[in-house]
């Protein structure tokens, strides 16, 4: 399905019931709806789920390179959502999706249960401001590495099993270089611009054991500056946990959520018609 925003449309899909929670999941750079496959065959059993291609990816329209990009998809999420009439969500967002989910949980707190981080880092507080003397830097070196050889090392340094090698092989292959110069450089500056303050809701940081020491490193700082916040490692697992490791990463995401849909168990999640 198709939702139609000012600058283009959204590809997404809907499992599951409508009278359950819902949980929106946000994949990450040079992905598409299709990294949560496995959550979906466990989790519509027991929620409402939503799965997107972000713009720049999949079956969605391209953003504007001028448009801040985690901001402008975190402002497409909510009219999505409201397009939907669901009220509150609980959301997903593994790398970049973490940035985005970030960005929805601070600018648009009452639409959000709780947030889950799979391989992120956090807006708050900001990144030093040498991270942007990089941003020139990132499209002259991707340029350097043959566009075969730079897909396959994508998926060799973010993976652990091989279907989850294979698989961003491929879709990284479809997206292309230029998305990910584009919005590597953007998660850049978003690190340096920030949020103004920590998000609020509860959350769940997760990343696997063989992540990349610098990203368990941000993960855990930014278990650090939350007050309600959890830190899963996830074992035989890379930066695509839920992936490598999704029996495990499912058995977390499930608890987790249902302990959060319990203590808000008067909340609404559905906008009154």
């Amino acid at each position: 399905m198709f939702f139609k925003f000012e600058q283009g449309s959204l590809y997404y899909e809907i499992y599951g019931q409508n009278n359950k929670a819902t949980l929106v999941f946000f994949h990450g750079v040079a992905m598409n709806h299709e990294t949560f496959e496995f959550q979906i065959i466990e989790l519509e059993k027991y929620y409402q789920v939503i799965v997107i291609d972000l713009p720049n990816h999949g079956q969605s329209s391209h953003l504007d390179t001028d448009i801040p990009y985690s901001k402008k998809c975190a402002d497409i999420a909510v009219s999505l959502l409201n397009h939907l009439k669901i009220d509150k969500a609980i959301l997903v967002g593994q790398s970049l999706g973490s940035f985005i989910v970030q960005h929805i949980a601070h600018s648009y707190p009452k639409k959000v249960i709780a947030t889950i981080h799979i391989g992120g880092a956090g807006l708050y507080p900001k990144s030093s401001f040498f991270l942007k003397s990089l941003i020139p830097f990132i499209k002259p070196l991707i340029t350097l590495i043959p566009s075969k050889q730079m897909f396959t090392m994508f998926a060799e340094h973010k993976a652990l099993q091989e279907h989850t090698k294979k698989y961003l092989k491929k879709v990284s292959t479809q997206t292309g270089k230029n998305v990910i110069v584009h919005i590597t450089k953007d998660m850049l500056r978003d690190m340096v611009e920030g949020i103004p303050t920590p998000i609020q809701q509860p959350t769940l940081i997760i990343f696997g054991d063989h992540e990349a020491s610098f990203v368990k490193k941000m993960s855990i700082k930014f278990n650090d500056t939350l007050k309600n916040s959890n830190l899963i490692i996830i074992k035989d697992a890379h930066h695509i946990a839920n992936q490598d490791n999704s029996t495990e990463f499912n058995r977390e995401l499930i608890a987790f959520s249902e302990e959060v849909i319990k203590q808000n168990k008067n909340i609404n999640t559905r906008q009154q018609l």
